[in-house]
Parts: structure tokens; C-alpha cells; sequence
């Protein structure tokens, strides 16, 4: 089920914070989510978020915002202004909120919508910076058990958070 990638993204993701705010790039092993690897992008922040290089971006993330983002900025991206204006949203609020984010958008294909969540990853050496985003994305079918949650667009902070020494 598609609605599987989100969740199980989110659950990794959150069994790697060990309790702390956000799980470590090195912690993130691709192996563990080989199977979600065409859903995934992760995003490192450059200059402090003024742009983003994409680090790892598997091809069905890539088909469905409709670029070839693997090694490339978001500022060199040629995407509709309004799809890109969504993945930088997501991209800066997960990093500055520290926070997961969750929400859809219109795909470049059909304007298909996309649900996504955006996760923070800190660089290693310490909890408060978020230097890289993993996000997992799909396409969804607009479903009645769906409706509410398509219509937010909002960061989960319902997690505990240890401060990193």
C-alpha cells in the first residue's frame, strides 16, 4: 500500500532518533530501506538553507515531481514554480522546525496529488542543526479515509526530545 512508504519512512526515522530531536545522517543506512529507496530524496542544506543539493533520489520520487534531481540544486530545478515552492516549503520547514513535516502536493504529472514527509537529519556532531532532509514520497488516490489528511499540511513535534551533550 502506498500509504506504507510514509509511515514506515516516519517509524525509521523515528527509531533512529535513539530520543533525540532527530536521528544523525550516519545513522540513516539505505540498506535498511532498500525497498523504499524509488520513493526517497535526501536533500543536503547549503549556505544555510538558501538552496539544497539532492544527495540520493530514487526514480519514482524523480517521475513524480518531474526532474532529475539525483546530484542536482533546487535552485537548477526547471519544475512549475508552484511544485518547487512546495518541496522548498517542506524542505525548510522540516529543517528549521527540526520537526517532520506532512503534506501534499501537486505532482508535475496530471496534477496528481503527492503525499510526502519531509524528516530532519542532523550532520552528526550536534542536535541543532538540521543539515539534511530524507523525504518519502508517493502519489495517492484521494480515498473518504484519506480526506483529512490531505487537508493539512503541518509539522508532527509530538515526539520527546533529549538535547544531545
Amino acid at each position: 500500500m502506498r500509504s506504507d512508504i510514509i509511515k514506515r519512512a516516519t517509524d525509521y526515522w523515528s527509531e533512529k532518533r535513539d530520543g533525540w530531536r532527530m536521528p544523525t545522517r550516519p545513522s540513516i543506512d539505505p540498506i535498511d530501506l532498500a525497498d523504499l529507496l524509488p520513493n526517497l530524496v535526501v536533500a543536503e542544506s547549503i549556505d544555510g538553507g538558501k538552496d539544497y543539493m539532492h544527495r540520493i533520489a530514487g526514480a519514482e520520487a524523480e517521475k513524480l515531481l518531474g526532474a532529475d534531481m539525483h546530484g542536482t540544486r533546487l535552485s537548477r530545478l526547471k519544475n512549475s514554480k508552484t511544485a518547487l515552492a512546495s518541496w522548498r516549503n517542506g524542505l525548510d520547514l522540516a529543517r528549521t522546525l527540526k520537526a517532520p513535516h506532512f503534506t501534499t502536493f501537486e505532482s508535475e504529472i496530471g496534477g496528481m496529488p503527492i503525499r510526502a514527509v519531509f524528516l530532519p537529519l542532523s550532520r552528526g556532531e550536534t542536535d541543532d542543526q538540521a543539515e539534511f532532509v530524507l523525504t518519502a514520497l508517493t502519489d495517492i488516490a484521494v480515498t473518504n479515509e484519506d480526506a483529512d489528511w490531505t487537508k493539512r499540511s503541518q509539522p508532527a513535534v509530538a515526539f520527546p526530545i533529549n538535547s544531545r551533550p
